[in-house]
């Protein structure tokens, strides 16, 4: 069953939501938990600093002695009749004691300076934001561009390589057959590696041609993130015509979408190219790794 980018996008979207609220409830009860305690436990650990009074210093000043006050001379004898007022004593004089209070030092605290306060507005944050994933989102698909034709360029020139081979394998069976002077049993063993040299040649260039092939149809949509780690093998059995009979799956990934895409992607093909005449099999196995960006056929 094939889904529709809109529709795997909605069924990653409600997949990643019911994975997200568990997790989210879970972490706030052990959240809730962890504050509970610490509000029990937590003023009985903390040290408290015994309140000592205020302490007064007091300064003893040393004073002079106050002045004896010497008697004076006998006054004379008031004339009767008149009294003579009565001399008023000193009074004491109170020695004050000063006390120096001890005054509180003055700390100076410095203001910090203000932060300062943007005035944009927020939408242009989270545009800046927008626009950072989209700037990311476009260069990784260049960089996958750029890899799929490099892959493409060294599948091509594989290819040649491979139909050079071929030529020098035929000019070499051909010289050998026109050698005439060798010995028959001798002329059958070369002949018989020369056929296996270009039967491997020939196999060689017909892989190179299916990878090439499937190659251009494998990539994956950019609606999500794929992991490195994905791999999935498939099994295929191929007709001499180009008839795929028999897919095998191998091994799995363990993302049903990702091997999802592959299966449509196998499906996608037309046809898988025809044997070269080289070829004398009538039917050949070959196996398909696929990766994210990437994909390697064996035999």
């Amino acid at each position: 069953m094939s889904l529709s980018d809109t529709a795997f996008f909605l069924r990653q979207e409600d997949a990643d939501r019911r994975w997200l609220w568990p997790v989210g409830l879970s972490v706030a009860v052990i959240f809730h938990i962890v504050v509970f305690a610490l509000s029990a436990t937590l003023p009985s650990l903390i040290h408290r600093r015994p309140l000592l009074n205020e302490v007064i210093t007091v300064n003893l000043v040393a004073l002079p002695r106050p002045a004896v006050n010497r008697p004076e001379k006998a006054a004379p004898r008031p004339v009767p009749g008149k009294r003579a007022k009565p001399v008023a004593r000193a009074k004491p004089v109170k020695a004050k004691i000063q006390v120096a209070r001890r005054q509180p030092a003055k700390v100076s605290v410095k203001g910090l300076p203000a932060k300062p306060i943007s005035l944009r507005p927020l939408s242009r944050k989270i545009k800046v934001a927008v626009n950072t994933r989209r700037l990311e989102e476009r260069r990784r698909r260049q960089q996958e561009k750029r890899e799929r034709a490099k892959a493409l360029a060294a599948a091509r020139r594989d290819e040649k390589l491979a139909e050079l081979d071929a030529i020098k394998a035929r000019k070499a069976l051909a010289d050998m057959l026109r050698d005439t002077g060798a010995l028959e049993n001798s002329q059958s063993r070369r002949a018989s590696a020369g056929r296996q040299q270009i039967q491997s040649i020939a196999f060689r260039q017909y892989l190179a041609s299916l990878d090439n092939k499937i190659r251009q149809l494998w990539v994956l949509p950019d609606m999500r993130q794929w992991r490195h780690g994905l791999e999935m093998v498939v099994i295929l059995t191929i007709r001499r015509d180009g008839t795929v009979t028999n897919t095998y799956i191998e091994k799995k990934s363990r993302d049903p979408f990702f091997d999802q895409f592959v299966m449509k992607t196998i499906q996608s093909v037309d046809a898988m190219p025809r044997f070269p005449p080289l070829m004398r099999q009538q039917s050949i196995e070959v196996g398909l790794r696929f990766r994210p960006g990437e994909l390697v056929t064996a035999n």
